[in-house]
């Protein structure tokens, strides 16, 4: 046996990958966090969607649950890109950045939908001397009061992307901008070609081919369904596609049909009458298949209403009569749960697509379908701390409607790396008669650079001939030191709603507070506010050690997913506690802070929260002033420092600087501060009582019962 080997050095990454000629073997392509060769970094916690596009591979990548997107190393989130592999033994490089290059300040969590798409008709109908392949990329951008959805096409010729945000709005009852399917679709009543997107909850909108544009679509100003007076969908549709001639998308339970013409209208084709979880979907990877019983196609779904979810894949036939008969295939549940030989308590699958394969042997089209799933039992299988199946698994339907069920990498094990869901298949555009397999589900647990890129021989994947498992690439971790680094404290403001301080109290004191002990976020203080509007009487104030920055969003997001937590979050009486989202900083204390020494246990005194913000960009000068001449003069007039801090991000609005007194009252508190401003005012130097005027905000609190500082 011949063997050969390549070596890559890139950055800090070092892949090395062996090939065993002549025997068929999985070979990882792609793992995220590295930087490439324009010096972007690579990283990704999925991969939404693989793209074969003019003799090259793309890939679309997400950053949920990610440090880059959740606590980014140079203070801007990470955005999610679109990746590019030149050849079969290449290097992915990064190719967009949506957060780079959208002009607009936005930030894209994922990579929602990635595509090729073919025009054959200019916007009027009439036929183009040739068609037009673009590369079409769309991600959403929600933020706190709204949301958008944009679209880049790809310029192949000057290798750069054209942006064009295509819809924003407000995010007002749960709106969600989440794009998440494309397709192309002629109007056989007018002749005109348009792409249609799924904007998420708003619903759908289609753009036509349009050469004088610099990105080549010409997005309507109206949505297509549903129209202004019909509102929006209650969850977001999930899948677009085309059969016999027709245009379909799924939202929900329920399948609704283009009718063409003008005006087009749709109706609905399908509906299953059952909530669904607008995070699960309902309908899933809505896709067109042959008819088993008859001439035509089919829609082919997997049903998931939510999270007690079987996968249930389902097929709708049309009757010959304008109709359709619904028949149930397989239960994605069952099968997992047979291979595995343990319980299986959920699945989740078709994130996109079912994806359609010729059998290199006997010449039919089959489909694979990716899936996960929570299991009871063999916990050495499970992703450490999660219900979740370690490996990555995906059926393949043939035309008989058999299944089998198959693994990435072959079957998983304690110590190989964890893979969860396979989301996108591509077929190798490298004629290497080779497919790509790309995924990871972050499903709220931590996931930094967890994105993976398989790739076999198609007879390995279909589980036609048996490959060897992949010889693993290696790397060292970019993670930045400075998150590494602490401890540090982290200041929350919450607001409550009227009326409901008292609950959001009680949260706190009866649940809050010991679930926060279990995933080792650390209290160092509750309190409210004294006096004051009402408004700003309605708020609560805390302060939590962390052992780093890092540490931080690792205990956040294990308390987020907490059962009790989430059990807490269901009851009535503490639904619609807060006014407006919660205020957070991360906070760097200062080398002659004291609040080491602090152990205040008697209850009574009064606290000051005093917050600088100073604009002109002294920040120096702040600090420096607030240690030389304001801290000496504290214990002189009575007052006691409990802490101070410097940001440890750079603050939007300015240098700001936080400082925490103690008064034993609040007649203590005036007297006190008036000496000092009598003795600031006496120097000499050329100081600057001016920095006195620059706190935003100082607020007089009390302790809670339940702080650890009364």
């Amino acid at each position: 046996m011949i063997l050969s080997c390549r070596i890559l050095f890139t950055g800090s990454a070092i892949a090395l990958v062996s090939f065993a000629l002549g025997e068929p073997r999985w070979r990882q392509s792609y793992d995220a966090g590295y930087i490439d060769q324009s010096g972007a970094y690579a990283g990704g916690s999925e991969i939404m969607h693989l793209v074969a596009h003019k003799g090259k591979m793309y890939a679309a990548n997400g950053y949920w649950v990610d440090a880059r997107w959740v606590i980014p190393p140079e203070g801007r989130k990470q955005s999610a890109q679109v990746l590019r592999l030149d050849q079969a033994d290449g290097e992915w490089q990064v190719d967009l950045d949506t957060g780079k290059t959208n002009g607009m300040g936005l930030e894209y969590m994922k990579g929602n939908v990635l595509k090729s798409v073919t025009f054959t008709r200019d916007r009027s109908g009439g036929l183009l001397v040739q068609p037009r392949r673009l590369l079409v990329m769309a991600a959403g951008a929600n933020f706190e009061k709204g949301g958008a959805v944009s679209v880049w096409v790809r310029d192949d010729e000057n290798e750069n992307w054209v942006h064009n945000l295509v819809r924003h709005g407000s995010s007002a009852g749960g709106i969600r901008w989440v794009p998440r399917d494309m397709e192309v679709h002629r109007d056989k009543v007018t002749g005109v070609e348009r792409l249609f997107l799924s904007l998420g909850n708003p619903g759908i909108i289609s753009g036509t081919y349009d050469e004088s544009l610099p990105g080549k679509i010409r997005w309507e100003r109206h949505l297509e369904h549903p129209f202004l007076s019909e509102g929006s969908f209650r969850t977001r549709p999930l899948g677009i596609t085309r059969a016999n001639n027709s245009l379909f998308f799924s939202e929900g339970g329920a399948i609704y049909q283009r009718v063409d013409g003008v005006p087009a209208r749709y109706r609905v084709v399908l509906d299953l009458h059952e909530d669904t979880d607008t995070d699960v979907g309902g309908i899933r990877g809505l896709s067109a298949v042959r008819n088993p019983r008859g001439g035509g196609e089919s829609l082919l779904f997997i049903w998931a209403p939510g999270a007690r979810s079987a996968s249930q894949v389902k097929r709708l036939d049309p009757d010959g009569r304008g109709g359709f008969t619904l028949h149930d295939e397989v239960s994605i549940l069952d099968l997992m749960s047979r291979k595995l030989g343990v319980e299986v308590s959920y699945t989740l699958g078709a994130h996109n697509m079912m994806y359609p394969v010729v059998d290199p042997g006997t010449g039919e089209t089959i489909h694979i379908v990716g899936f996960q799933g929570n299991i009871r039992g063999k916990n050495e299988l499970r992703w450490k701390g999660s219900a979740l199946y370690g490996g990555a698994m995906y059926a393949v339907r043939r035309g008989d409607l058999s299944y089998t069920l198959h693994e990435i990498n072959n079957e998983y094990k304690p110590g190989k790396p964890v893979l969860v869901s396979p989301r996108a298949f591509c077929l190798s555009p490298f004629s290497d008669n080779g497919i790509y397999i790309g995924g990871h589900d972050a499903s709220r647990k931590i996931s930094d650079d967890m994105a993976w890129i398989f790739e076999a021989p198609l007879e390995v994947a279909l589980g036609q001939t048996k490959g060897r498992d992949a010889e693993l690439i290696e790397k060292e971790s970019l993670r930045s030191p400075r998150l590494m680094n602490g401890p540090l404290h982290e200041l929350r403001i919450y607001s409550a709603a009227e009326g409901r301080h008292g609950d959001l109290i009680k949260r706190f004191k009866d649940h809050t507070d010991r679930i926060f002990r279990r995933h080792k976020l650390e209290a160092l203080g509750y309190w409210i506010p004294t006096g004051g509007p009402a408004k700003k009487r309605r708020r609560l104030v805390y302060l939590l050690r962390h052992e780093s920055r890092y540490d931080a969003y690792r205990n956040w997001v294990n308390f987020s997913n907490d059962r009790e937590w989430e059990r807490v979050l269901d009851k009535p009486e503490f639904q619609g506690l807060l006014a407006k989202k919660p205020e957070s900083v991360f906070l760097n204390e200062k080398p002659y802070s004291r609040l080491r020494e602090v152990a205040i246990k008697q209850p009574g005194g009064i606290y000051e929260l005093r917050i600088y913000a100073e604009d002109r960009g002294e920040t120096t000068a702040l600090e420096n002033w607030f240690e030389g001449q304001l801290r000496p003069l504290f214990s002189k007039h009575g007052m006691r420092e409990i802490g101070s801090w410097a940001p440890f991000d750079k603050p939007s609005s300015g240098t700001s600087f936080f400082s925490l007194l103690y008064h034993k009252d609040r007649d203590q508190v005036e007297a006190a501060w008036k000496g000092l401003h009598r003795d600031l005012s006496s120097k000499q130097e050329a100081v600057n009582e001016d920095f006195l005027s620059t706190q935003s905000d100082v607020i007089f609190l009390r302790a809670l019962g339940f702080s650890p500082l009364k």
